[in-house]
């Protein structure tokens, strides 16, 4: 009599995922990431190709030279014989880790990844590793699995690499395709997540022939037809962006931040405001701008920081993914109390090494498109709860030409002892964390 099969090892696995299966160099050590003295990030997208098998987490083993979680026409190991017939993601991490020449072992996913859907995961490798394996179960098979064994790295950020994973059946276990030697969540069903010695095989790694229709399996619902996994690795550097706000009574607009290359940036002084930076300046336009600089040559990654304005002595954190090799970036969000002024920072240098962290000062900048009437009429809320339409008024433009702010002076609604500054309006600290 069978034994019922489980997926073993998921409430084990949902614990495991808090922290990375190490081994060689610990991750997490200070470098760049970017320049081969440290550290590197990459975003790992998985997405399930086929219509009708679900699969499980992904194991991702990193190492520097000739290490592979399987090799066609080998012998499958005990733990990615474990993978294909039992779910065994934990037992196949534990194995990897233990590998000779393995640097570093990651799960992607935390549940198993249902067909058509994906997922994605920040992980960050040791500088040694430069090649990738993978590997994750056909839950509706006997032994069967998706791999990629030996993929080298994207070297630079902002390069993407994508491959699409074979079907394999690890040689393990005869394909009977009968529920009772499946491990659930097959349709719901499955045996005991035992394997079966009546069923054993020589056990080398072969592609896949497929659903044949044997037993409780339907080809037309759980098979498939070329690749059964899509993976997608992208090297990227993560910071994170802190915005305070200097001043006693002016409210700031979310900024908006772009990575760029040198003379690309958002705005130069004595040069005409673009369409979103007036938007900006003039009527609160975040969106506005940040999708004009999505797409400007010689601009990279382009994020919003915060969601709301940000109020006097106040400030917002978030988390940038930069997705390219830029090393300059430039802020600015809107003055709200004011015609077209912004706070604005123009091409300073990105912190280099994992843990550099940088503090800019923001001044107060004048767009020039809108003349300083200081009048509510002409302001966009949240301005003391007042403000106008956020229309431009075509009776105020001006050259366009954007200088240094000279202030508030009080000549019309305006309090230069509320809305005023002296000094930077506010500050940046941009911190590398990946």
């Amino acid at each position: 009599m069978r034994r019922r099969r489980t997926l073993i090892g998921m409430a084990a696995l949902s614990v495991a995922l808090a922290t990375p299966v190490l081994a060689g160099t610990p991750v997490g050590a200070s470098g760049d990431g970017g320049g081969g003295d440290g550290p590197s990030t990459y975003r790992i997208t998985v997405e399930n190709l086929t219509a009708g098998q679900p699969i499980t987490p992904v194991v991702v083993a990193a190492s520097d030279g000739d290490f592979r979680l399987f090799r066609r026409g080998h012998a499958a190991s005990p733990g990615l014989r474990q993978l294909a017939e039992n779910g065994g993601v934990p037992v196949l991490a534990a194995e990897a880790a233990a590998s000779p020449g393995v640097d570093a072992v990651e799960v992607i996913g935390s549940a198993p990844i249902e067909p058509g859907a994906l997922i994605e995961q920040l992980v960050v490798l040791p500088e040694e590793s430069s090649r990738l394996s993978l590997a994750a179960m056909l839950v509706c098979t006997n032994d069967g699995f998706a791999g990629v064994s030996g993929l080298r790295l994207p070297e630079n950020p902002g390069r993407v690499k994508t491959v699409y994973a074979e079907a394999f059946d690890a040689g393990t276990e005869v394909n009977t395709e009968a529920y009772a030697d499946i491990v659930p969540p097959c349709d719901g069903m499955g045996g005991s997540g035992m394997s079966d010695p009546a069923l054993v095989e020589n056990g080398v790694v072969r592609h896949h022939a497929g659903i044949a229709g044997m037993a409780d399996l339907n080809p037309a619902a759980h098979g498939w037809d070329g690749p059964v996994m899509k993976v997608t690795i992208e090297k990227v550097r993560i910071f994170e962006v802190t915005v305070s706000n200097l001043t006693d009574g002016q409210p700031l607009t979310p900024f908006v931040l772009a990575t760029h290359r040198e003379d690309h940036g958002i705005f130069r002084e004595g040069h005409r405001a673009s369409s979103g930076l007036q938007q900006l300046s003039e009527n609160g336009g975040v969106p506005v701008l940040a999708d004009e600089l999505a797409g400007r040559h010689g601009v990279g990654t382009v994020v919003v920081i915060g969601s709301t304005p940000i109020a006097p002595a106040d400030s917002t954190t978030s988390t940038v993914i930069v997705t390219d090799r830029n090393e300059r970036v430039s802020l600015v969000g809107m003055l709200v109390c004011s015609n077209d002024g912004f706070a604005g920072i123009g091409g300073a240098e990105l912190p280099e090494h994992i843990g550099e962290s940088s503090t800019l000062s923001a001044l107060a900048y004048d767009a020039g498109t809108e003349v300083n009437t200081e009048a509510y009429a002409d302001i966009v809320p949240p301005c003391d709860g007042m403000g106008g339409s956020g229309m431009s008024d075509p009776a105020l433009a001006e050259n366009g030409v954007v200088r240094h702010h000279a202030g508030i002076v009080g000549a019309g609604d305006l309090d230069p002892s509320v809305h005023g500054w002296t000094g930077p309006v506010a500050s940046v600290n941009i911190t590398r964390v990946g």
